[in-house]
């Protein structure tokens, strides 16, 4: 049996969450160590079933997209949701994000609409961070930040043996990107393991304790307009599911599905299959 997918870890039980301090939740995160842990609360927006709080080992962040869906999948699972519901609202820090519940293990989440930076000039610093020189980047597209809900530097790569060798340096995350937006770096390529991707995808983030993600639902959105806006995906028609691979350098493959429905990049959606792993009792010192 082999694993795959990212993990999470979610405290559902807003009673006992209700007595948690942000240190004591920081801490929680740091221990399990997942790329993100969420916490549930009692819901203060009105029709948003449960309010969610998300942190990763190092900070708590309005909004991320494995986390989303993951979730979703708990409230099911612990009847928080009733059973027959196909579509809840739940309250982010970034607003109510709407999530639908498909067939066959699949959650999609709606995420806001996109926003679109200045282009990045300096493509051989953004290079450097991620391990990688000039060459290795796809002049014919460019370095850009894109958000629909969380901002990523969207970074085209030209091969796949080039993705694959991106080695992250910390410092040079808070040195080289220091006058961007972000420092949250999402590579791709439209080389890929299997025939029925359309990209192969690496996500950074050490300056939040995320040195690679083996799934980002929350970069999903951005590279899905992103491919979309520059037309990168070749014989692809807007509409169209966009199948990104992920995670298979650091040995938790991932699939998710970005779509991107309107003309004009006014939404996206973001899908995955989620599983149930373990249940325990979490023992706060």
């Amino acid at each position: 049996m082999s694993f795959g997918g990212n993990q999470l870890d979610t405290y559902w039980d807003t009673n006992e969450n209700s007595s948690l301090t942000q240190d004591e939740m920081q801490g929680m995160a740091l221990e399990m160590n997942f790329s993100e842990s969420t916490f549930l609360f009692e819901p203060t927006t009105k029709d948003c079933i449960i309010k969610v709080r998300i942190f990763t080992p190092g900070v708590e962040i309005p909004f991320a997209g494995h986390p989303t869906l993951g979730t979703a999948f708990v409230m099911k699972h612990k009847q928080i949701l009733d059973s027959e519901k196909t579509t809840a609202w739940l309250q982010l820090g970034v607003g109510p994000i709407r999530v639908d519940f498909l067939e066959d293990d699949n959650i999609r989440m709606i995420q806001p609409n996109p926003t679109f930076e200045n282009p990045i000039d300096d493509f051989k610093r953004v290079a450097e961070a991620v391990g990688l020189t000039m060459n290795d980047i796809d002049m014919d597209y460019p370095i850009q930040i894109v958000s629909t809900g969380f901002p990523y530097i969207i970074v085209p790569i030209k091969t796949l043996s080039a993705l694959k060798k991106a080695e992250p340096v910390p410092s040079l995350f808070g040195t080289n990107l220091s006058n961007l937006t972000t420092k949250q770096v999402l590579i791709f390529c439209t080389e890929t393991n299997f025939p029925d991707s359309h990209v192969h995808a690496r996500m950074f983030a050490p300056e939040v304790g995320v040195v690679e993600d083996p799934a980002t639902g929350s970069a999903a959105g951005p590279l899905g307009v992103y491919l979309e806006k520059y037309k990168v995906l070749k014989n692809h028609k807007l509409g169209e599911p966009i199948n990104i691979e992920q995670g298979y350098e650091i040995k938790r493959p991932s699939k998710l599905v970005a779509r991107v429905p309107y003309e004009g990049l006014t939404e996206v959606h973001v899908s995955g299959k989620v599983r149930l792993v373990a249940e325990g009792t979490f023992y706060l010192p």
